[in-house]
């Protein structure tokens, strides 16, 4: 069976730096569409460059296995081009907007909210989309899927096929205020995040996770009937985040260089040694920082400078006192 590939522009318009800011959309569809539609989004912050490789492995994929595509993807790899071209976060124009934070938009507004509002209603009526993140600097993350806590009891089982490392359930509505998953499922798209961590030494590694959950997901979607490596657990089996207080954020006191020790993934027991901030100009130590708690490390400050209060590692801990 052949693969129609077809680019689409699905919205554009003018910036104020005499750029063009368009949109495409590049549909992977069997003859005759098939049945289901799964989108997948990437780059709406212009600094997270995990999603570009994440979709050019589903793209290979299914280039390569024709035969097994039933439905359609849509792959939008570049939401905030501008953003990508620079590695800017934000748009990048006076306004420095969070494009994450723009949604649904609306098609008279700015440029920011024209953008918003035709990428919310070219994805309408998919059976699932998929909006791809990446780390923020200097943090590594594991492959999580996220989600509202009014949107669980009916997207869990979509995080499941998709076979994350951890499933983090935020509990209030404030964490995706006007976000594009959060628009989508007010309006009855299902939609997820994927958090996916691009600042380890092989993002091939991350992204063959990425996809290959991806392509789980499809198969149980209904269509895509090419293998896949690795079957979804069940959820008992993925560590889940319901409640904040399963989540511990450990920082930093002082200021200086933080030299990591490498616990991303791994179980770390209460005392054990997460890593050292330094004083390059002194030769000193300035700070051990020891977990303060039994649990698995899924967030983890790279090597940076650091200040009082900076992130460096965040804990699950299922077994609470």
């Amino acid at each position: 069976m052949a693969v129609i590939k077809e680019i689409t522009s699905i919205g554009s318009v003018v910036m104020p730096i005499e750029e063009r800011w368009t949109i495409r959309r590049c549909r992977y569809a069997p003859e005759g569409g098939g049945k289901g539609r799964l989108c997948i989004a990437t780059g709406i912050h212009g600094d997270e460059m995990m999603g570009q490789l994440i979709v050019y492995g589903v793209a290979k994929r299914i280039m390569a296995q024709p035969q097994h595509l039933h439905g359609t993807v849509d792959i939008y790899p570049m939401l905030n081009a501008l953003g990508l071209d620079i590695g800017e976060r934000m748009e990048p124009s006076s306004t420095l907007l969070d494009m994450n934070r723009s949604f649904p938009g609306t098609p008279d507004g700015t440029a920011m909210e024209a953008m918003c509002y035709h990428i919310v209603q070219d994805m309408l009526g998919a059976d699932l989309v998929l909006d791809i993140h990446a780390s923020t600097n200097n943090k590594s993350e594991l492959y999580e899927v996220r989600m509202n806590a009014n949107d669980a009891k009916t997207m869990l089982e979509h995080a499941r096929c998709l076979c994350p490392e951890l499933i983090w359930i935020y509990p209030d509505k404030i964490s995706f205020s006007a976000s594009l998953t959060s628009t989508l499922c007010e309006m009855g798209t299902p939609a997820l995040i994927l958090e996916a961590d691009e600042r380890r030494r092989r993002p091939q590694d991350i992204s063959e996770h990425v996809v290959e959950g991806i392509f789980c997901k499809m198969r149980d979607m209904g269509i895509w009937t090419g293998d896949t490596v690795n079957p979804p657990k069940s959820l008992s089996e993925i560590p889940t985040i319901h409640n904040p207080e399963d989540v511990r954020r450990v920082t930093c006191e002082h200021p200086g260089i933080y030299v990591p020790m490498d616990r991303i993934g791994g179980i770390v027991r209460e005392g054990e040694l997460l890593g050292v901030v330094i004083d390059a100009l002194e030769g000193e130590a300035l700070e051990e920082i020891s977990a303060p708690c039994d649990g698995l490390v899924f967030s983890q400050r790279s090597y940076s400078a650091v200040y009082p209060g900076t992130l460096i590692a965040r804990l699950y801990r299922k077994e609470r006192t």
